[in-house]
């Protein structure tokens, strides 16, 4: 039995000013305020007086970092999800994508996918919930196709989509397309089948073909305003789609570099706090020293927050959720509940996980992180373990 006392406890429903929490069994016992909650006197006492308690962040959109992508080997993945938890993320989807600089067969894309299945099934860092599949199933249009290897693309399959679910053992949650190719809209009716989350992105999609797609199960947008193209009054596409309809939680990198402030506040303002789930959309570049790097015929430079194609596109992120959490407060303007909401409650539910993950309730697992006012993590708990606490 654990019990944290920490000076403001985000649930994130509400602020607990102070407040304790009690973690049993992997769970969480009761929350509350100390007059409210007696600490058992065989508890582990963890005192976080001057710093906040949140519920851990759940990241369903992340390729990897360190060096590694998610799904090269067994391995790799199992020290990545290891690795992650030092920026407060407890739970996630790894991200496999037409992004690595090989060309990937049918065979291939499944190995990746069995790769990560199998770490889900051993992982002691932050929890494996599933797999978001960002394509093969994209457009390759100049305007959508960012940092995806046009070679590494495939027309929409049914039948590929379901040797994808086989090998993954029906634990795909997400999966990204560009809606107005041809064979979609199967794929969509078939993702929804299987309760697996349809995301419009990477895609040129026309406003009507979107609502056509919401109609067959369409229900989310990859890292919306990336991969899009941009509004136009006449021609409002993915991106009036996304702004308009209830129907579509919006991805957002929140790196103030993919996104302005000023974006993401127009973003917000349409979709409500509700509307909205932070991603990082992390490549391995993340968490890596700043420098040039190779990667198959290009050079990829990392500098602090940002990883770019030299001399060209954005290449994923390298900002950590907590990072994008702090920009939402200071650069935006939102509550750290808020914040915290968009970083764990609003991907859980997405993603059906709401009952074990994304906030501090009684019975609900321990994933909890403890911050900083600078939103620097300092550490972070997985299932009632303590996997991470900060040096300084």
């Amino acid at each position: 039995m654990i019990a944290i006392e920490a000076g403001r406890v985000l649930t994130p429903f509400k602020e607990i000013t102070p407040g304790v929490v009690i973690v049993e069994d992997g769970h969480i016992g009761a929350i509350g305020h100390p007059s409210q909650i007696p600490i058992p006197s065989n508890a582990e006492v963890i005192g976080a007086f001057d710093k906040t308690l949140a519920p851990g962040f759940v990241d369903t959109h992340t390729h990897g970092r360190d060096g590694h992508y998610f799904g090269e080997t067994t391995e790799t993945t199992l020290e990545l999800c290891k690795s992650v938890v030092s920026t407060g993320v407890t739970s996630l989807l790894p991200t496999l994508s037409s992004l690595l600089p090989l060309q990937y067969s049918l065979e291939m894309i499944l190995d990746t996918i069995r790769a990560v299945r199998q770490a889900q099934q051993y992982n002691e860092g932050a929890e494996i919930l599933g797999i978001h599949m960002e394509g093969p199933f994209l457009s390759s249009a100049d305007t959508a196709r960012g940092s995806q290897l046009v070679s590494n693309m495939r027309r929409p399959s049914v039948e590929e989509l379901n040797q994808m679910i086989e090998a993954s053992d029906a634990t795909i949650r997400k999966m990204t397309l560009a809606p107005e190719l041809e064979g979609s809209l199967d794929v969509v009716r078939e993702l929804a089948r299987h309760g697996i989350v349809p995301c419009a992105g990477h895609s040129t999609a026309r406003y009507e073909e979107v609502q056509t797609a919401i109609g067959a199960g369409l229900k989310c947008a990859t890292h919306t305003f990336n991969g899009m193209m941009p509004f136009h009054h006449r021609q409002p596409g993915l991106l009036g789609a996304i702004l308009t309809c209830d129907e579509i939680s919006a991805e957002l990198i929140a790196d103030c570099q993919h996104v302005s402030p000023a974006a993401m506040d127009v973003l917000l303002r349409c979709k409500g706090t509700q509307g909205v789930h932070l991603i990082t959309d992390n490549t391995k570049w993340a968490g890596l020293p700043n420098g040039t790097y190779k990667d198959g015929n290009r050079e990829i430079v990392k500098k602090d927050q940002t990883a770019c194609v030299k001399g060209g596109t954005l290449v994923g992120s390298v900002a950590s959720m907590n990072y994008c959490v702090a920009n939402m407060v200071k650069r935006v303007g939102r509550t750290a509940s808020e914040a915290v909401s968009m970083a764990s409650l609003n991907a859980a539910s997405l993603i059906g996980f709401d009952d074990r993950k994304g906030s501090i309730e009684p019975g609900k697992d321990a994933d909890l992180v403890i911050f900083d006012d600078e939103f620097q993590v300092h550490w972070t708990m997985v299932m009632g373990r303590v996997l991470y606490r900060c040096n300084n």
